[in-house]
């Protein structure tokens, strides 16, 4: 009995998973759109082409033909006037961008426009968010500490907070990777916490706003545990780590010293991966995985690729990767 409650606790709380209510809830609204245009063509038969032709099939093909029609012209009217209304949007939002965009300027310069400034952000809190980011790409030290002292990023601030914790795997990663730019120390604990997420690209933007924190106090201890993390978060973080942090017993001190910046770089990558090329090998499944995202990443992810495949991390996956790439780009494709 007891068995029978159990099996059928489990079909039950199977119905709610996320993927199960999708398919249940496209197969509802599949069946009422079939409903209604059923119900459309049998009130244009019995009001309509009915008294016209009296014969059944062609007073129902008629109604048929009738609303295939309707639907089509109110699909290309529809679709039309989305279209202009998309354009006129964005150029609307242009002007908003390059204005918010303009009094942020203002105000990290010259301090002036801060009312007009918290307007915009009311009236356009996305366009704020994305002009934001620009700027906060852009700054440093006192520009920085201007930004953050506005009282809209506060807001956003807090959002992001919540959604590194509880949004889907993208928005995740968005939120960490803004709350890394921000480097505001409210925002330690939340990047903390990101360290634990499931997902790697979410990791390495955690451990990169850590590390860029000036007053962040493990940052050593981060430092360390970079090895024991995946390749993709320790390939991810390697720039953010001066040579002197990244120091290595099988990395001799006069190297240091006398290498080239590109010498200096492929340094640091052995120093972080000796570790785990100790572990692995041979090319995994997992490696292939990594340098496929890495090269779907740009020039930045096929350079990376190019050094691993150098210094010797990840058997030959670096290599496969960049030959699929280069191959991709014969037939046509993107590079």
């Amino acid at each position: 009995m007891l068995d029978r409650l159990r099996e059928a606790s489990l079909v039950v709380r199977s119905w709610f998973q996320p993927r199960r209510r999708a398919a249940v809830t496209a197969s509802l609204k599949a069946a009422i759109l079939i409903g209604c245009l059923w119900t459309t063509v049998w009130m244009w038969h019995t009001r309509y082409y009915s008294k016209r032709y009296p014969e059944m099939p062609l007073s129902l093909a008629w109604s048929l033909l009738t609303v295939i029609g309707g639907i089509i012209f109110a699909q290309a009217g529809c679709s039309a006037v989305l279209k202009l209304r998309g354009a006129r949007l964005r150029k609307l939002n242009t002007e908003v961008r390059t204005r918010m965009t303009a009094l942020l300027a203002d105000y990290i310069s010259t301090g002036t426009s801060e009312a007009e400034l918290q307007r915009s952000a009311k009236a356009s809190p996305r366009d704020f968010e994305i002009c934001l980011t620009g700027a906060l790409l852009g700054s440093r030290g006192y520009a920085l500490d201007r930004l953050r002292e506005l009282p809209g990023v506060t807001g956003l601030r807090d959002r992001w907070i919540v959604q590194s914790r509880k949004g889907v795997t993208l928005q995740r990663r968005h939120a960490v990777e803004h709350l890394a730019l921000l480097q505001d120390p409210a925002t330690i604990m939340a990047l903390e916490v990101a360290l634990e997420d499931p997902n790697s690209g979410v990791v390495a933007a955690a451990v990169r706003g850590l590390l860029r924190m000036p007053v962040y106090a493990d940052r050593e201890k981060l430092i360390r545990s970079i090895p024991q993390r995946p390749y993709l978060v320790q390939v991810l973080t390697a720039g953010e780590v001066t040579s002197e942090e990244l120091a290595h017993p099988a990395l001799p001190a006069f190297a240091m010293r006398s290498a080239t910046p590109w010498e200096l770089h492929e340094l640091q990558m052995r120093a972080v991966t000796r570790p785990v090329r100790n572990r692995k090998l041979q090319t995994t499944d997992a490696d292939r995985a990594t340098c496929s995202a890495l090269a779907g990443l740009g020039e930045t992810g096929r350079d990376l690729l190019r050094l691993m495949s150098a210094v010797g991390v990840a058997g030959d996956a670096p290599a496969e990767a960049l030959g699929e790439r280069l191959a991709a780009a014969a037939r046509g494709g993107r590079p």
